[in-house]
Parts: C-alpha cells; sequence; structure tokens
C-alpha cells in the first residue's frame, strides 16, 4: 500500500498514547520521573503545535488554522483551544472539516463544535463566490424564526490558495436516510417535503440581492432544458420535447436550497430537522429542489408512489403548487446532464448507463 504523505492527510494525527498529567488548561505526557517523583515531559499544547507545523499543507491542518483565524478575529486575546480535526464530510467542491472549541473568556458563547468548508484542490473558480454568498445568506435566515436549524456562521477566509473557506457551527444531528425503512419512525418524503416547503415559503423578495437565479419558475426550467443542445440521441429529442409541452407556469420564482440530499439534513431528538450545505441556493422553480431528490427514479425513497408521497407532503406542509410533470422536466435535465458529461469524461460511468436511466424514464412518462 502506498504511503500517505504529511500533506495529503486528511484527519489530524492522533498524539501518542500512554500517561497523561493534566495541570492548569493544559497536561503532560509523561515519559519520566524526576527524583522526587514529579512527573516531567512535553505539554500537549507544544506536542499539538510541532505537529501542526510539521504538518504544513495537509488539509486538516490548514482548516485548523483558519478556524484559529476566525475564533481569534471574534475575541481579539482569547485563548482557543482547537481539538482533534478530521474531515467529516466531502462534496463537489469542498471538504468538511470538523473540531470541538473551547474559548476562554466567552462573552458571546463562541465554544462548541465548529465546520471549516474547505475548497477541494480540483474545486472550479466560482467556489470563492458560493461561499461569500452563503456566509451572507446564513446570516439573514439566522435572523428569521424558522421551523428548521440552520447552522450560525462566523464568515469566510482565504486557505493558502487564497480560495475562501466557510466556517459555521457544526450542527449536532444524525443524517436523514432517503430509502424509507432505514431509520425508524422517520418517514423520509416527510421530513424532505417539510423543509422544502419551509424553505419554498420564505420571502425571496427579502433575500433577491443575495441569491442568483430567474424571476420566473418559467425561465429556470428553460434554462435548465439548455442542457440538451448539441445531443443527437433520439431519448434527448424526445425528452426535450416532452419537457417543453410541460413547463412550470411563468409565476415569480422561490428561494430554493439546491442540494436537499439526505447528507444535508440532519435529525436530532427534540429538535427540528437541521439543514445544512447552502452553496447552491438560488431562485428558481420548487419542482427543482424535488428533482434534486427524486432524480429520476422509478421509486423515489424505495416505495411505491414516492413522489406522490413527496408532493403531497409539500402541500400540506404549505408549500407553493408543484405538479409531478414540473419536477420531471429537472429530472430529464437532470439525466441529460450526466449523460452529456458521461459522453465528454474519460472515466465513470459509461454514456450508454446514462441514457438508458433517460430512456426508461420517458418510457414512464409516455406510459
Amino acid at each position: 500500500m502506498k504511503k500517505q504523505r504529511r500533506s495529503d492527510r486528511l484527519d489530524e494525527p492522533l498524539l501518542p498514547e500512554g500517561d497523561w498529567y493534566d495541570y492548569g488548561h493544559d497536561s503532560l505526557w509523561i515519559v519520566g520521573h524526576t527524583a522526587a517523583r514529579f512527573p516531567y515531559g512535553p505539554p500537549r499544547s507544544e506536542m499539538e503545535a510541532s505537529l501542526e507545523r510539521e504538518s504544513h499543507g495537509a488539509r486538516w491542518a490548514r482548516a485548523k488554522a483558519i478556524l484559529r483565524i476566525a475564533l481569534a478575529s471574534r475575541i481579539p486575546g482569547a485563548r482557543i483551544e482547537i481539538g482533534r480535526v478530521a474531515r467529516v464530510g466531502q462534496g463537489l467542491s469542498r471538504d468538511v472539516f470538523a473540531a470541538d472549541v473551547e474559548v476562554s473568556p466567552d462573552p458571546v458563547a463562541l465554544s462548541g463544535p465548529y465546520a471549516v468548508l474547505l475548497p477541494t484542490p480540483g474545486a472550479d473558480e466560482r467556489v470563492s463566490e458560493r461561499a461569500e454568498r452563503e456566509a451572507r445568506l446564513l446570516h439573514r435566515l439566522a435572523e428569521l424564526s424558522l421551523p428548521l436549524r440552520v447552522p450560525r456562521v462566523l464568515g469566510v477566509w482565504p486557505d493558502d490558495e487564497g480560495r475562501l473557506a466557510l466556517v459555521r457551527q457544526y450542527l449536532p444531528g444524525v443524517e436523514l436516510d432517503p430509502r424509507a425503512g432505514r431509520q425508524p419512525f422517520v418517514r423520509p418524503w416527510e421530513v424532505v417535503g417539510q423543509l422544502a416547503a419551509a424553505v419554498h415559503s420564505l420571502d425571496v423578495g427579502a433575500l433577491a440581492g443575495l441569491l442568483p437565479g430567474h424571476e420566473t419558475r418559467t425561465a429556470h426550467a428553460e434554462e435548465a432544458l439548455l442542457v440538451f443542445e448539441n445531443l443527437d440521441a433520439p431519448e434527448a429529442r424526445a425528452g426535450l420535447a416532452w419537457a417543453r409541452d410541460h413547463l412550470p407556469p411563468a409565476v415569480p420564482s422561490v428561494l430554493l436550497h439546491g442540494d436537499l440530499l439526505g447528507q444535508n439534513i440532519l435529525l436530532a431528538p427534540g429538535a427540528p430537522p437541521g439543514l445544512v450545505d447552502w452553496e447552491y441556493a438560488r431562485r428558481g422553480d420548487p419542482a427543482y429542489d424535488l428533482a434534486v431528490v427524486t432524480r429520476g427514479v422509478r421509486r423515489p425513497f424505495q416505495i411505491d408512489r414516492g413522489m406522490d408521497r413527496l408532493l403531497e407532503a409539500h402541500a400540506r406542509f404549505g408549500g407553493c403548487a408543484v405538479e409531478a410533470g414540473h419536477v420531471h422536466v429537472f429530472e430529464l435535465s437532470m439525466l441529460a446532464g450526466w449523460y452529456r458529461d458521461s459522453l465528454q469524461a474519460t472515466d465513470g460511468e459509461p454514456p450508454q448507463h446514462s441514457l438508458d436511466r433517460l430512456r426508461a424514464l420517458l418510457r414512464r412518462l409516455h406510459a
């Protein structure tokens, strides 16, 4: 097995095992005792600082340095203790690193768990723009009374390459499993429907200056259909024709989360569901948020009538009117995009697999 380089490490290495002696705000790794039986050895704080210096360039070390800068900017001169940093999530453009933090003095209650969303090496050039926009949106959402939990955000700070990393509170909870029956007493379509309805019901006018997107739901769908351009497969032509016949109405757009996958929905006993990763929030058609969940599969949530149950929950919790046909428009564009990407990729899923998915969805729609 190839040995992992220091700069490639994703989790902060563990300190050596052995006997530790606590004193004050620090502790000693006991390597011996004096003649008077007093323990001696390197302090934990010095060992952690040395490890961080030696691991300069490692992604966990970058995240830890950014977290320390973010907290110090809030309370200059405070003593900041950051626990072990570990990668707890991975997305298309960012890795999520988390650590527990203790701040003293702490007049504004900064102590607790935090997440640093660090751009990946291959992230696109707009990752910093999205991080800034997400931070502004989370600041605004924190001012509202919501039926869901959103993380408190500290702000954005540059990494070693000048790209912006988002620093926010780490929300407690267990990720939602979208497969029915996998989590006791949880109906995933109900959770998703409730969260989607809450997001779509927010006053998008008050947030318009913070978000990209479209003025109407029709405009959003028409942009999504641009993915069909230059796709000559009969399935692509048929998908485009069906979608054009089922466009959503030209009514004002709503706030979209943009990525309502189970990994971004956190469940905790006695608390409302939490919703994180607002990187792709925008204004558009609510059907798009639901299509991200259903993804054109025959049985969303692995149950019969999965789509219908999701739409019923969305409406029952106060979401705006969404028809199944509107969701299918975005499912078709999503599958067409996967097919287009597979034609251009040298690895990954073969184009025929993506085309088979598109064909299967069309067969169900025409049936």
